[in-house]
């Protein structure tokens, strides 16, 4: 895929390509060319500061009367690993994060701990590349709704997040299908399938391939409570 198509994901475009390149170069793919990439820890480790900056000077605008113990647990809460592995998801970082074979093997751009290091480390590139402004601007957009909530009952929320978490814990694999798209091209209706190890398991049906494939992931869930107590085996 074409990172013009994961600058339009993030809503940034970099002047600075290589920024980009090594805010989505795991360590295993460095290490695996023999060093002549960089990977993308020291861009995470500033992402996180900034992010961890954003955040709290939002969190204590907003809430003038809550006191320091209360802001750093609803900062804490906006900047866990589930949230940005969530975030990541959404922008579909998977499909562009640089792996090691052995990495790529066993999934490893799906894992949380994967997922959220790398969007740390885009911030990271943005800071670098355009300024605190920028960095800001895509922190305070994507993170909108959570900021709307931050408590974090969003995290119980995102269904998609809770199945993949699941499914990658049992080592089986997960697939979303479009069946259908229903109704005119301004305003379509789309059906998603959800599969375990190829075998459909649940559908939902959303304005939107994302919405349908939270439906699924919804009803895929309650589909596994019911038949097996939660589990995969």
């Amino acid at each position: 895929m074409m990172l013009s198509d994961f600058e339009a994901l993030l809503g940034y475009t970099f002047r600075d390509q290589a920024l980009l390149d090594q805010a989505l170069t795991h360590r295993s793919y460095a290490f695996e060319h023999g060093g002549s990439h960089h990977d993308n820890q020291r861009l995470e480790f500033l992402g996180d500061a900034v992010l961890d900056f954003v955040i709290g000077d939002v969190l204590y605008v907003q809430y003038p009367e809550v006191q320091e113990g209360e802001l750093s647990r609803l900062r804490s809460r906006l900047v866990c690993e589930a949230a940005l592995c969530q975030l990541a998801r959404k922008l579909e970082f998977e499909s562009y994060i640089r792996m090691g074979k052995g990495e790529m093997t066993a999934a490893g751009m799906l894992r949380s701990g994967t997922l959220a290091d790398a969007y740390e480390a885009v911030i990271g590139a943005i800071y670098l590349d355009g300024g605190i402004d920028n960095a800001r601007e895509f922190i305070l957009r994507h993170h909108a709704d959570f900021l709307k909530c931050p408590d974090g009952e969003w995290l119980a929320r995102d269904a998609k997040t809770r199945l993949q978490e699941k499914v990658q814990s049992a080592h089986r694999e997960l697939r979303y299908e479009v069946l259908n798209e229903i109704g005119p091209s301004h305003a379509p209706t789309f059906e998603v399938e959800v599969c375990i190890d190829n075998v459909p398991v649940a559908r939902g049906m959303g304005k939107s391939k994302k919405e349908a494939q939270q439906a699924a992931a919804e009803n895929a869930l309650e589909h596994l409570e019911t038949v097996a107590g939660g589990g995969l085996g």
